[in-house]
């Protein structure tokens, strides 16, 4: 029995010794938003597809419709925020010490994207209303039919920020594309500086 327990030990110390390594490893960040990103895309194709073949008044589409943008631009908002996460933890991997809440390196219960995007990159008026959209969706718009706070969703309401623009995919892929690349370029330096 004795043996039992070290052994199990020993198990949950390399379980914890690879949890903080993928914690403060920003390729696994990276590795996670692009999974996202993939299964966002082929939500997108089937958006795609609705709004070009289907007359908006035969029955179920309007739902079909809205269940594909919310869940496209939740899994985008998802995308976005391992990315932004992947960024920051690469830059300062002391954010994820001691099993710390990663929650707190965003705001918004760790969804607030558009503030740490915009410290990252100068982001353009069209990409900042992006991400905002992006945002709110990611906070509660694709996850609730409400948000807790009647602040929240008066905010979203009088901001328009629950609404999906045919040229988001193409401003998404871009912004996703120059974040990743700020990723990879960072992380590739680091890599030179303190090789393993």
């Amino acid at each position: 029995n004795m043996l039992t327990n070290k052994v199990v030990m020993s198990e949950e110390e390399k379980n914890k010794e690879l949890f903080e390594l993928i914690n403060k490893d920003a390729q696994s960040w990276l590795a996670q938003a692009k999974q996202h990103k993939m299964s966002a895309d082929v939500i997108l194709s089937k958006l795609e597809d609705a709004l070009k073949n289907i007359p908006t008044s035969q029955e179920g589409t309007q739902e079909k419709m809205l269940a594909f943008v919310h869940s496209y631009m939740l899994l985008i908002g998802i995308a976005f925020e391992n990315l932004i996460k992947g960024i920051l933890i690469g830059r300062d991997p002391t954010l994820v010490k001691d099993q710390k809440n990663r929650s707190g390196i965003l705001e918004r219960g760790g969804h607030g994207i558009t503030k740490k995007a915009s410290k990252i990159i100068s982001t353009s008026s069209n990409e900042s209303n992006l991400l905002q959209r992006i945002e709110e969706y990611l906070f509660w718009a694709g996850r609730y039919p409400l948000p807790i706070k009647f602040g929240t969703y008066n905010n979203s309401e009088e901001k328009k920020l629950r609404i999906y623009c045919n040229n988001d995919p193409k401003l998404i892929d871009a912004l996703f594309d120059k974040l990743t690349h700020i990723l990879e370029q960072e992380w590739t330096v680091r890599e030179h500086q303190y090789p393993q």
